[in-house]
């Protein structure tokens, strides 16, 4: 299925964020990604989910593009991409079948009529998720190739980004001379580095905690079936103790990264550096008082707002935990308490490597196996190009290599 990959041509993902932007240059060899070069760099131009300065953030794009492309020429550029409003939409198609059961004709043009009704105005489509199959609006089926039936119906499951960031972001490329290949929903990269198999089967929910955005990703029966994301994150913890404490926010971030907790530590004192001559003697009960409640607010605005989706509270049996602001240390416990599932903190993203335990880079490290799964990548529209026969062409090769 991964034929195409044996070129050995080089590909690079690039995770834009608040806080980094970083890279990975790879490889396929015998059709396993092999990581070639590592970069990142603190992210600038972008603050509170906003584009201020378009020209800083492309310089800091560019610094990171050729640390890991190395004078490279030919561009397999992919990019993440996180829209704090992101959209997502349910779509049902819906046409007419033979009487001589479904052929791959068939699939390709529902897949073909999906794509084509699936816009938004003022959106662009990023991640399309295929979920069911329904024969004559009462079998429910995940391979219909062969079925009999009148009407065959595909319910897919859709993520749009805002024409803003999609352009905001391409621009901040472009000005590098650096083309994107497509962009990837940062949610769903996540939740593809992090989230077993097997948890997408029984139901879970991922949450990547990042600097300035919460991702929040739900799976049940293997199928996406929620999407959004949270303006709330990391940064606002550091801001809380930076007011708090009365100290600059670098203190307040070295502070919380050195000393956060949520899990009351027993009147232990700790000393702050302010700057390189001043120190700060504090209680860590008083770190705790102040980091707890934020989180404790995280959690419970993404466990009201998902669980009032009946569909959803009922699908999730497991939580996972992702991004750089979920190392604060006694988080599972209390997301545990929170959404009374069981909860575990993905560290593991690849085995012995520098990814180890750095759930910060669960974006990046999802996009590499976007790239490599070919039925998954094939579903993304080119934004870049913006031409709708592409994504055709794309499904058509994936039914051909899903459906023969």
């Amino acid at each position: 299925m991964f034929n195409f990959l044996n070129n050995n041509e080089k590909f690079f993902v690039i995770d834009v964020g608040s806080h980094k932007v970083a890279g990975i240059s790879f490889e396929f060899k015998d059709n396993v990604p092999s990581i070639m070069s590592m970069e990142h760099q603190k992210s600038r131009g972008i603050n509170q989910n906003k584009f201020n300065n378009v020209d800083e953030l492309s310089l800091a794009i560019n610094k990171v593009y050729k640390r890991i492309s190395k004078g490279y020429k030919k561009n397999e550029v992919f990019c993440s991409i996180t829209d704090p409003k992101v959209f997502t939409k349910k779509i049902k198609t819906e046409i007419n079948s033979g009487r001589l059961g479904i052929s791959r004709k068939e699939i390709r043009k529902i897949f073909r009529k999906s794509i084509t009704e699936s816009k938004v105005h003022g959106k662009d489509l990023i991640y399309t998720s295929p979920n069911d199959f329904i024969l004559d609006d009462k079998n429910l089926v995940s391979d219909p190739l062969g079925k009999v039936c009148s009407k065959l119906c595909l319910v897919s499951f859709n993520i749009f980004a805002s024409h803003y960031y999609t352009d905001k972001l391409r621009t901040s490329f472009e000005k590098k001379k650096i083309n994107i290949k497509n962009f990837f929903d940062s949610g769903v990269a996540s939740s593809i580095a992090c989230v077993s198999e097997n948890e997408k089967k029984e139901g879970v929910i991922c949450i990547d905690i990042g600097c300035e955005t919460t991702k929040v990703v739900v799976y049940m029966k293997n199928n996406l079936i929620y999407a959004e994301n949270f303006t709330l994150g990391g940064n606002n913890v550091s801001l809380d103790l930076s007011h708090g404490l009365q100290i600059s926010d670098e203190a307040a971030e070295l502070a919380k990264i050195k000393y956060g907790t949520v899990v009351a530590p027993f009147n232990e004192k700790v000393e702050l550096e302010l700057d390189s001559n001043k120190r700060k003697l504090i209680s860590k009960n008083l770190l705790y008082g102040i980091i707890k409640p934020r989180y404790d607010e995280i959690l419970e605005i993404i466990r009201d707002k998902v669980f009032d989706n009946i569909y959803a509270r009922v699908a999730i049996n497991s939580v996972v935990l992702t991004g750089g602001a979920s190392k604060i240390f006694g988080l599972k416990n209390i997301c545990e308490n929170i959404f009374n599932r069981k909860t575990r903190i993905a560290t593991n993203l690849i085995k012995n490597s520098f990814f180890y335990d750095k759930p910060e880079f669960s974006t990046l490290i999802g996009m590499i196996k976007l790239v490599k799964d070919f039925k998954l990548l094939n579903q993304v529209p080119d934004i870049s190009q913006n031409k709708i026969y592409k994504v055709m062409d794309r499904i058509d090769t994936w039914i051909e290599e899903s459906y023969i």
